[in-house]
C-alpha cells in the first residue's frame, strides 16, 4: 500500500507539479491549499507524511501547522518547504523532520520524501 502524503501548497501550479511527481513515485497524495483544510484532513484520516509550504498566504503558516501536527500526531513525518533561504532553520524550530528549498528541484524532493517516509 502506498504511503499517504498530505501536501499543503497554496500555489496551484506548484501543488499540481508536486502531486504529479509524488504520485508517479508511488505515493497517494492529497493536496490542500491552506493549513485549516489540512487540519480537517489530518483529523479524519491517517497520513504518513505532511509536506507543508512555509508561506501559505492567508491564515496559518506551514511551520505553525507542523508544530501543531507534531503535538497531535507524534508519529506523523513532516517536511517544511519554501524558497526562503532560512527554511532549514525554520524547519528545525518547528520540529519538522526535514526541509526542502523548492529551487533544489524535483529530484531532491523525491529523494527527501523517500528518506523521510522510511524514517
Amino acid at each position: 500500500m502506498a504511503a499517504k502524503i498530505l501536501q499543503v501548497e497554496d500555489d496551484p501550479e506548484q501543488a499540481t507539479l508536486f502531486t504529479q511527481v509524488l504520485t508517479l513515485s508511488g505515493y497517494a497524495v492529497a493536496s490542500v491549499a491552506d493549513a485549516e483544510a489540512a487540519q480537517v484532513l489530518l483529523a479524519g484520516e491517517p497520513f504518513a507524511l505532511l509536506l507543508a509550504d512555509w508561506d501559505l498566504g492567508a491564515g496559518m503558516s506551514g511551520d505553525t501547522l507542523i508544530a501543531l501536527a507534531k503535538v497531535q500526531y507524534p508519529d506523523l513525518k513532516t517536511i517544511l518547504f519554501s524558497n526562503h533561504p532560512q527554511v532549514n532553520e525554520i524547519a528545525a524550530a518547528c520540529g519538522a523532520d526535514a526541509a526542502f528549498r523548492k529551487i533544489e528541484g524535483i529530484m531532491k524532493l523525491r529523494q527527501l520524501v523517500k528518506d523521510v517516509a522510511e524514517m
